[in-house]
C-alpha cells in the first residue's frame, strides 16, 4: 500500500514536466492542452460555486420557494 501510495506522489510530481514535454512537441498540442485545462477549471468552478451555495442554503435557510398559504 505504501509503494502504491509513493508512486502515486512521485507521478504527481512528474506530470508538469511530462505536460511540458506534449505542450513543446507541437503547437496544435500545446492548444489543446490549454482549452482542456480551460475547460477543466470552468467545470470545477461552476460546480463548487453551486456546491458551496448549497451548503450555504443548507445552513443559511436563505432561497428556495416558500410554501403556499392555505386558502390561496
Amino acid at each position: 500500500m505504501q509503494s502504491l501510495l509513493s508512486e502515486l506522489l512521485q507521478s504527481i510530481v512528474a506530470m508538469p514536466a511530462r505536460f511540458v514535454d506534449v505542450a513543446l512537441n507541437d503547437p496544435l498540442a500545446a492548444l489543446m492542452l490549454v482549452v482542456g485545462a480551460v475547460i477543466t477549471t470552468a467545470s470545477v468552478a461552476v460546480f463548487g460555486y453551486l456546491s458551496l451555495g448549497a451548503v450555504l442554503s443548507l445552513f443559511t435557510g436563505s432561497g428556495g420557494r416558500s410554501p403556499p398559504r392555505a386558502g390561496q
